[in-house]
């Protein structure tokens, strides 16, 4: 199980899927990102692309989002967070959102969900289309001139910082949490 860690949820916990389908992000990097993003989670449109056991959504829904839209290519896998959250939460329900798909043609739902204010990426460890991902997600439409991208990855993955530009981002910061990199970014105007 996943143990909700704070906020209005704190105590619930969600199933863990088949680790052979989902890396969930451990609990001490999922409240060491919320504790660097808490001020600007607070009635914020919260996107957990990848969402694999959409515990980052849910945590971040718990510390005041307003919204979580959550996406993962595995349908399966998003029917059971849709399942649970019916199930274990039904007052809190029309708060989240959920997409079967690829999060790197995010762009193509235009009109069908709400401009982010944080946008959570966490594919798997050794994730080899970084590029296209952030392309995808980066520049579309739907972002506003204000948002947070965080990244999860593997702290040995090789992100392509250098294309950072072209997508009108550049780094906030970097951190380190053992095997975990998680680096914010924000638009290049910002």
């Amino acid at each position: 199980m996943i143990r909700i860690q704070s906020g209005r949820l704190k105590g619930k916990s969600l199933p863990l899927p088949d680790p052979k389908l989902v890396r969930p992000t451990s609990s001490k990097v999922r409240t060491a990102i919320l504790n660097i993003l808490q001020k600007d989670i607070a009635g914020s449109v919260f996107w957990d692309l990848c969402a694999g056991s959409g515990a980052m959504g849910i945590e971040a829904y718990s510390r005041g989002a307003s919204h979580v839209l959550f996406m993962d290519k595995n349908p399966f896998l998003i029917k059971n967070l849709e399942h649970w959250i019916y199930q274990e939460i039904p007052q809190h329900a029309r708060h989240f959102s959920f997409m079967a798909g690829d999060a790197s043609k995010i762009s193509q739902s235009r009109g069908s969900v709400l401009p982010p204010a944080i946008i959570f990426l966490d594919p798997p460890y050794q994730y080899a289309n970084w590029a296209d991902l952030l392309n995808g997600v980066a520049k579309n439409d739907i972002l506003g001139a204000n948002f947070l991208l965080v990244l999860e990855y593997h702290h040995k993955d090789i992100l392509p910082w250098e294309e950072l530009p072209d997508w009108g981002c550049k780094i906030l910061s970097h951190h380190i949490y053992g095997e975990t990199g998680v680096s914010l970014l924000v638009p290049s105007v910002r």
